[in-house]
């Protein structure tokens, strides 16, 4: 199983408990001051002040093979769809 932690909006109550199930650590995006892997948000804008430089993993980090954070935007998506995505860190166009 691939390990990631996702900033969830937390709004998004149904995604938050798929990533759950499936067995992905979910944080909220406003109070997680760690690094994260993702940020999952819906709609056209997410409050990008939410992440500092404290939620950016750096190479020196544990065995984490990608750096940065994948931003993926929810909206019409399964939950399927948004697992593979974060897995892979592809967008669905790409996938």
């Amino acid at each position: 199983m691939v390990f990631i932690i996702i900033a969830v909006q937390k709004h998004l109550k149904d995604v938050i408990e798929g990533l759950k199930l499936k067995g992905h650590q979910v944080v909220d995006p406003e109070s997680y001051n760690y690094p994260i892997d993702a940020v999952v948000y819906q709609g056209s804008s997410f409050e990008m002040s939410y992440i500092s430089t404290n939620n950016m993993p750096q190479q020196s980090m544990g065995q984490r093979t990608s750096y940065g954070v994948f931003m993926l935007n929810c909206q019409g998506k399964s939950i399927e769809t948004i697992d593979k995505m974060l897995r892979m860190r592809c967008y669905e166009s790409l996938i």
